[in-house]
């Protein structure tokens, strides 16, 4: 049951951080899988099998597009794509606010609640959540890797 929620929690937020690091910089598949697991430290590794629908999807969306070079498909965004990543961020980040609030509040330790809603506890509620559902290294597999 632990292990799926961090899945869940997980993938809720590849879309994001795929759109997010093509915004960085235009890339392929196989560097945005690296680059993720690169950034969290080598605790998440997606799998080819939820990058590239993720891309096809972004791409079918108008979010990104794509060109042929050197045998690969480099993916960029557009303009319509970078309205929707910060339209994500908004949203991402009043979700974690919100989370942040409701575990801050049924935790024991309610004296370093985020009363003010400003969600500077994040960290350490993603932090406790780890260590609580053991949310450690492991390659992230979506329904299609396991068919």
């Amino acid at each position: 049951m632990e292990e799926k929620m961090c899945t869940e929690i997980r993938r809720s937020f590849l879309k994001y951080i795929v759109l997010k690091i093509i915004k960085d910089k235009p890339t392929h598949g196989y560097d945005i899988i690296k680059r993720v697991e690169l950034l969290s430290n080598g605790r998440w590794t997606p799998s080819a099998g939820s990058i590239y629908p993720i891309l096809e999807g972004l791409e079918s969306k108008g979010f990104i597009q794509s060109e042929g070079i050197e045998r690969r498909k480099v993916y960029t965004i557009t303009p319509k794509g970078v309205a929707g990543l910060d339209r994500m961020t908004q949203e991402k980040l009043e979700l974690l606010n919100e989370m942040s609030r409701i575990i801050n509040s049924v935790t024991e330790d309610n004296d370093n609640s985020d009363t003010d809603g400003t969600g500077d506890n994040i960290q350490s509620v993603v932090q406790q959540s780890e260590e609580t559902h053991d949310c450690g290294p492991r390659t992230l597999k979506t329904d299609e890797d396991r068919r």
